[in-house]
């Protein structure tokens, strides 16, 4: 009878460890889900790249300033590139 009641409980015990042990998978397993689901979610995969028309780095066009011909990458590049091709086509003699 002893030996009975002892293999029922290590039965008992065996499915309860089975159990916990399973639903602690279950939970990771939701939780990397969630976190690859949110990260796919708000970074892209690619991007198109632009070159500076000053400087010529390559940048992400979201980062990229446009002044609806050219792309800079920054602000500064953009107002030297306009003087310096001011400054060209003023010096630049007419054609007679």
């Amino acid at each position: 009878m002893r030996a009975i009641i002892f293999l029922l409980l290590v039965v008992l015990v065996f499915f309860i460890v089975r159990f916990v042990l399973n639903r602690i998978i279950e939970i990771r397993e939701a939780q990397n889900s969630a976190a690859e689901q949110d990260h796919s979610e708000t970074t892209p995969l690619t991007e198109d790249m632009v070159r500076c028309a000053e400087c010529g780095v390559h940048l992400p066009q979201s980062e990229a300033y446009y002044d609806g011909q050219d792309t800079f990458c920054s602000e500064g590049h953009m107002r030297a590139f306009h003087q310096t091709s001011t400054t060209a086509n003023d010096e630049t003699p007419p054609n007679a």
